[in-house]
């Protein structure tokens, strides 16, 4: 695609911070992904609509399909995301007393349960109406599919895993989710993190690229940006995850086992794991050697508080 910016119609300006001049940058899956000139914020342009969204999230196929947009299988996932929402919700223990929880886009309900079992006061909401009746039966509580459905009353804590790349105005629904921290009170999310050395060197191979299911992309600077804008301070944006690049022929070699292991897929899970570990540890050694400047870190996480 060519370098010029080019003026969105009504719209189709940053989601971020609203300005309407911006350059494209990749085209996948038949979107257009643009750069605001502005904040620096990778985008969808045009954001597709309310209505086609809710359609995508409410097809039971989003969360056990192809995984081109979606999940191949969500509830797979269980064995990987069980152990990353007790890391996780340690993390919030060591800086809030127990209180209300909130988990925004719950999906499947796993870091709830985690948290329910820690003597959290939990409280949900989910757009699937699928998933959303799953949670409710599994852990007893009323899932809300928005968030002004949510019963009055505000929050000790709010998380966000990998939901805010999905969300048509982040920074609104973010201000929205200030709301409803009490003074004080802790957001903890996570996202995709485009400047991985893979969405920089590798664009189209990169799974976080995947419109219309993410519709915004990324980097610590850029997160920290909309969470400043949405009204939160003491922001500490993380990396996590190394996916360190590898040698190709053990790029060749490896590549399935990665892809069983990133699905919650792979037989024989403790020995998967175990060699997957293993790869990336050499990978990350070979990176230092070779590609000393690249950022080998898949997910960002991020904690902000309301101002008391």
């Amino acid at each position: 695609m060519n370098n010029q910016g080019f003026l969105g119609t009504p719209g189709t300006g940053c989601p971020v911070c609203g300005y309407l001049l911006s350059v494209p940058v990749l085209v996948k899956n038949g979107y257009t992904i643009v750069r605001c000139k502005k904040c620096d914020v990778w985008h969808v342009s045009p954001i597709p609509s309310a209505e086609s969204l809710s359609t995508l999230y409410e097809d039971p196929n989003y969360f056990s399909g192809s995984g081109d947009s979606g999940y191949f299988n969500y509830m797979g996932l269980r064995k990987v995301l069980i152990p990353k929402s007790r890391r996780r919700l340690g993390v919030i223990n060591s800086l809030m007393p127990r209180g209300r929880l909130l988990d925004f886009g719950c999906a499947a309900g796993y870091f709830l349960e985690v948290a329910q079992a820690d003597d959290w006061q939990i409280a949900g909401v989910e757009l699937s109406p699928r998933m959303a009746e799953s949670v409710a039966r599994a852990l007893h509580i009323p899932i809300a599919p928005s968030l002004s459905a949510l019963p009055e009353g505000d929050f000790h804590v709010i998380t966000l895993w990998e939901v805010i790349e999905h969300l048509p105005q982040p920074v609104a629904e973010l201000h929205h989710l200030h709301d409803r921290l009490r003074p004080g009170g802790l957001l903890m999310l996570s996202t995709p993190n485009a400047g991985h050395w893979q969405a920089v060197r590798e664009p189209e191979g990169w799974n976080g690229y995947c419109p219309p299911s993410h519709l915004l992309f990324f980097t610590q600077q850029t997160l920290e940006d909309a969470l400043r804008r949405a009204g939160f301070e003491r922001i500490a944006v993380h990396k996590i995850a190394p996916l360190p690049p590898l040698p190709g022929w053990l790029r060749r070699l490896s590549t399935p086992l990665q892809h069983s292991v990133s699905i919650g897929q792979a037989r024989f899970w403790p020995v998967a794991l175990f060699s997957w570990r293993a790869i990336r540890g050499f990978g990350w050694a070979w990176q230092r050697i070779m590609h000393p400047n690249d950022d080998v870190f898949t997910t960002l996480e991020a904690i902000a508080f309301r101002p008391r």
